[in-house]
Protein backbone atom coordinates (compact mmCIF):
# COMPACT_ATOMS: atom_id res chain seq x y z
CA UNK A 1 0.00 0.00 0.00
CA UNK A 2 1.34 3.45 -0.96
CA UNK A 3 1.08 6.04 2.54
CA UNK A 4 0.41 9.25 1.50
CA UNK A 5 0.53 12.93 3.57
CA UNK A 6 -2.96 14.24 3.81
CA UNK A 7 -4.53 10.92 3.37
CA UNK A 8 -6.33 8.90 5.86
CA UNK A 9 -5.91 5.43 6.42
CA UNK A 10 -7.57 3.00 8.94
CA UNK A 11 -4.83 1.66 11.12
CA UNK A 12 -4.76 -0.75 13.97
CA UNK A 13 -3.53 1.07 17.28
CA UNK A 14 -3.67 -2.15 19.43
CA UNK A 15 -2.48 -2.99 21.67
CA UNK A 16 -3.49 0.49 23.99
CA UNK A 17 -0.85 1.55 26.69
CA UNK A 18 -1.29 4.40 28.85
CA UNK A 19 -2.97 7.48 26.84
CA UNK A 20 -2.10 5.93 23.08
CA UNK A 21 -4.84 5.18 21.21
CA UNK A 22 -6.13 1.72 21.03
CA UNK A 23 -7.75 -0.53 18.57
CA UNK A 24 -8.49 -0.08 14.74
CA UNK A 25 -9.39 3.41 14.17
CA UNK A 26 -8.73 6.44 11.25
CA UNK A 27 -5.85 8.25 11.05
CA UNK A 28 -4.21 11.09 9.08
CA UNK A 29 -0.77 10.72 7.58
CA UNK A 30 1.28 14.02 8.72
CA UNK A 31 4.68 12.84 8.11
CA UNK A 32 6.19 13.97 4.16
CA UNK A 33 6.00 11.91 1.23
CA UNK A 34 9.76 12.18 1.04
CA UNK A 35 10.35 9.76 4.17
CA UNK A 36 7.40 7.35 3.03
CA UNK A 37 8.93 7.26 -0.60
CA UNK A 38 12.64 6.84 1.37
CA UNK A 39 10.93 3.36 2.71
CA UNK A 40 11.56 4.67 5.90
CA UNK A 41 9.39 1.47 8.14
CA UNK A 42 6.91 3.71 10.32
CA UNK A 43 4.83 7.14 9.56
CA UNK A 44 3.87 9.67 11.83
CA UNK A 45 0.13 10.15 11.68
CA UNK A 46 -2.44 11.99 14.32
CA UNK A 47 -5.57 9.65 15.10
CA UNK A 48 -8.99 10.31 15.23
CA UNK A 49 -11.50 9.75 17.79
CA UNK A 50 -15.47 9.91 17.83
CA UNK A 51 -15.96 10.89 21.28
CA UNK A 52 -16.43 14.27 20.42
CA UNK A 53 -15.94 17.78 23.09
CA UNK A 54 -18.11 20.49 23.16
CA UNK A 55 -15.13 22.78 22.85
CA UNK A 56 -12.49 21.20 21.29
CA UNK A 57 -9.54 23.85 21.74
CA UNK A 58 -6.37 23.64 20.11
CA UNK A 59 -5.96 20.06 20.49
CA UNK A 60 -8.37 18.49 18.37
CA UNK A 61 -9.82 19.72 14.57
CA UNK A 62 -13.52 18.54 13.87
CA UNK A 63 -13.84 16.64 10.55
CA UNK A 64 -17.28 16.60 9.49
CA UNK A 65 -19.41 13.20 8.88
CA UNK A 66 -18.38 12.67 4.95
CA UNK A 67 -15.42 14.03 4.68
CA UNK A 68 -11.79 12.48 3.84
CA UNK A 69 -14.23 9.33 3.70
CA UNK A 70 -15.08 9.58 7.13
CA UNK A 71 -18.40 7.66 8.14
CA UNK A 72 -19.13 9.70 11.72
CA UNK A 73 -17.90 13.11 12.46
CA UNK A 74 -14.55 12.94 13.97
CA UNK A 75 -11.96 14.88 15.77
CA UNK A 76 -7.95 14.89 15.10
CA UNK A 77 -6.25 14.27 18.48
CA UNK A 78 -3.42 16.68 17.77
CA UNK A 79 -1.85 16.21 21.09
CA UNK A 80 -1.72 12.27 19.90
CA UNK A 81 0.83 12.41 17.17
CA UNK A 82 2.70 8.90 17.02
CA UNK A 83 4.50 6.94 14.69
CA UNK A 84 3.24 3.84 13.68
CA UNK A 85 4.72 0.83 11.95
CA UNK A 86 3.61 0.98 8.21
CA UNK A 87 2.27 -3.06 8.74
CA UNK A 88 -0.41 -1.47 10.82
CA UNK A 89 -2.11 0.53 7.61
CA UNK A 90 -4.79 -1.54 6.88
CA UNK A 91 -6.46 0.67 3.99
CA UNK A 92 -7.15 4.04 2.71
CA UNK A 93 -10.41 5.84 3.30
CA UNK A 94 -9.94 9.20 2.16
CA UNK A 95 -7.91 12.62 1.55
CA UNK A 96 -8.25 15.11 3.71
CA UNK A 97 -9.75 18.09 2.38
CA UNK A 98 -7.38 21.32 1.88
CA UNK A 99 -8.91 23.72 4.66
CA UNK A 100 -8.54 20.82 6.69
CA UNK A 101 -5.17 20.10 6.08
CA UNK A 102 -3.87 23.66 5.96
CA UNK A 103 -5.83 23.85 9.82
CA UNK A 104 -3.69 21.12 10.73
CA UNK A 105 -0.45 22.16 9.52
CA UNK A 106 -1.03 25.58 10.96
CA UNK A 107 -2.14 24.15 14.29
CA UNK A 108 0.73 21.78 14.74
CA UNK A 109 3.23 24.23 13.77
CA UNK A 110 2.10 26.40 17.47
CA UNK A 111 1.92 23.44 19.46
CA UNK A 112 5.48 22.22 18.40
CA UNK A 113 6.72 25.97 18.33
CA UNK A 114 7.70 25.76 14.68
Amino acid sequence: MEIRRRHLYVIDFNPRVRTKPGKLRPAVVLQSDIVSEAGYPSTIVIPTTTRLVKEPGLLRLRIQKGEAGLAQESDLLLGQLIAIANESFRREIGVLPDHLMEELDRRIRIILSL
